[in-house]
C-alpha cells in the first residue's frame, strides 16, 4: 500500500465520492492480482510436491528391495537334492507303534520280546557325516515305571537334560498337548546343541517317549525339523491284538490315501468275494495260505459326479438281495447298522450276500472325486481277532 493509502476509517469518510470510487476499484485490482499469483503457485507447487513424494517413495522401495536382497539373516529353507525321496514303512508288534521314515534315513531298533520294551532310532546325518554336523534323529522309546506316572517321568527326564545342555540352553514347562492326533505331555529344549522336541504318551499299557531332535544351518534345520515332524505324524500305536511274534506289513494306497496293515504270514491270492459287479478297484484280499476264502478284501469304488454315496448303498443292496434270492431261493434277511470306523462314519451289512460275507462301506475323497471304501469280510473264529485287527488299523489320510 501506498503511503497516500487511507490509515483508518475517518480519513475514509472524508474523501470525496469519486476519491472513494478509485480507491475501492484500487484495492479490487490490487486484491485480483494477488490471488491470480496465489493461484499459479498452487499449479506449480502441489505437481511438484505431489512429483518429490512419488520419487521419495520409490527410493525407499529400492532401498528395502536392495536389503531384502543382499541380507544374509534372512532365512533359506534350503530342500535336499535327492535322486528320489520316498517313504518306508516299519512295525513292530513287540513294540506296539509302526511309522513311515523317508529311504535316505538309517533306522535302528532294538528291544526286549518278553517285556515289550525297547528302542527305535531314525537318523539322517547330511552327506552321511559320521561326526553328524547337521542332521536329525527320531528316537521312540517303549517303557513302563513301577510308581512314577508318566508326567512325574517327563518332568524328570526334563531335569536329566538339563544336566547335559550348556548354560546358554532354553527349556519349556512340562504342558499337554498333542502328537500327531494322540494326547500327550511334551516340552521343547533350545540351544542344547541343537533342538529337542520330546512328547510323552501312555497307549495299551506302556509309556511312550518319542524325541524329536535336529541341528545344523537355519535353511537345513528348517527343512529337518519338517521331517522330524513327518516322521512323528506317521507314528500309529498298536493294539496288543496281534501275535506278538509276527510283524507287520505296511499297505498304503495312494490314490485313496487309505492305509492298513496286516501280519506277515498272510498271503493275498485269496477268494473273498466283492459285493456286486459294480468296477471296484481291489487294493488287497488277506487271508491264510491254507484257507484262502477266509480273509479281508479291501477296495475303492470311484463315484460318478451324479452318483452318491447314499444312492450306492441303495443300489449294492438291491443288487445283494437280488442275488441272494437268485442263488438259495428266498429273500435274505439283511441287517444293516452305522459303525465308527477309525473316526470315520461307516455302513456295515450283514446278512445280505449269499456267500455270507459282510462287507462295510464308508464315504472317501480321493484324488479323483467322491468314492467309497469298501471292506469284505468271510469270518472264521480262528481269524476273528487277526480280521478286527486288521479292521482297526485302517487309517484315513
Amino acid at each position: 500500500m501506498e503511503k497516500n493509502d487511507i490509515k483508518d476509517t475517518n480519513d475514509f469518510e472524508n474523501l470525496t465520492p469519486e476519491e472513494k470510487e478509485q480507491l475501492i476499484q484500487k484495492k479490487k485490482k490490487l486484491f485480483m492480482k494477488r490471488v491470480i499469483i496465489a493461484a499459479v503457485v498452487l499449479l506449480v507447487v502441489i505437481p511438484a510436491i505431489s512429483l518429490a513424494l512419488k520419487i521419495r517413495k520409490e527410493v525407499i522401495q529400492d532401498r528395502v528391495r536392495f536389503k531384502s536382497s543382499t541380507s544374509t539373516e534372512a532365512p533359506v529353507v534350503i530342500v535336499r537334492e535327492e535322486e528320489k525321496i520316498s517313504d518306508l514303512d516299519y512295525s513292530n508288534t513287540n513294540l506296539q507303534i509302526s511309522l513311515r521314515y523317508p529311504n535316505t534315513a538309517l533306522l535302528t531298533d532294538s528291544y526286549d520280546t518278553a517285556l515289550g520294551e525297547g528302542k527305535v532310532e531314525i537318523k539322517y546325518s547330511k552327506d552321511d557325516d559320521p561326526n553328524f554336523v547337521q542332521g536329525w534323529t527320531v528316537t521312540i522309546t517303549v517303557f513302563s515305571t513301577k510308581i512314577r506316572d508318566l508326567n512325574q517321568f517327563a518332568n524328570t527326564r526334563l531335569t536329566a537334560m538339563k544336566e547335559m545342555c550348556p548354560e546358554n540352553a532354553t527349556y519349556s514347562q512340562v504342558t499337554e498337548g498333542k502328537m500327531g492326533s494322540y494326547d500327550s505331555i511334551n516340552y521343547s529344549i533350545d540351544y542344547c546343541n541343537g533342538y529337542y522336541r520330546n512328547y510323552y504318551i501312555s497307549f495299551g499299557g506302556k509309556f511312550f517317549e518319542v524325541s524329536r531332535y535336529y541341528k545344523g544351518d537355519v535353511g537345513y534345520r528348517q527343512q529337518y525339523e519338517t521331517e522330524t515332524v513327518a516322521i512323528s505324524n506317521s507314528i500309529q500305536f498298536l493294539p496288543q491284538s496281534f501275535e506278538v511274534t509276527e510283524f507287520l506289513k505296511g499297505v498304503r494306497d495312494d490314490e485313496s490315501g487309505i492305509s492298513f496293515e496286516y501280519p506277515n504270514y498272510m498271503v493275498n491270492t485269496c477268494s473273498i468275494p466283492l459285493p456286486t459287479d459294480e468296477k471296484y478297484r481291489t487294493i488287497l484280499s488277506m487271508c491264510e495260505e491254507e484257507n484262502p476264502e477266509y480273509g479281508v478284501v479291501i477296495s475303492v469304488l470311484n463315484l460318478d459326479r451324479d452318483r452318491t454315496f447314499e444312492s450306492l448303498m441303495e443300489t449294492e443292496k438291491s443288487k445283494m438281495y437280488d442275488d441272494y434270492f437268485a442263488a438259495k431261493g428266498f429273500p435274505p434277511e439283511g441287517k444293516e447298522e452305522t459303525i465308527d470306523l477309525n473316526g470315520i462314519s461307516a455302513i456295515k451289512l450283514s446278512n445280505y450276500h449269499w456267500k455270507d460275507t459282510y462287507y462295510i462301506y464308508a464315504p472317501k475323497n480321493t484324488e479323483r472325486g467322491a468314492a467309497a471304501l469298501i471292506v469284505g469280510v468271510k469270518e472264521t473264529a480262528p481269524l476273528e481277532n487277526t480280521i478286527s485287527s486288521i479292521i482297526d488299523s485302517i487309517k484315513f489320510e
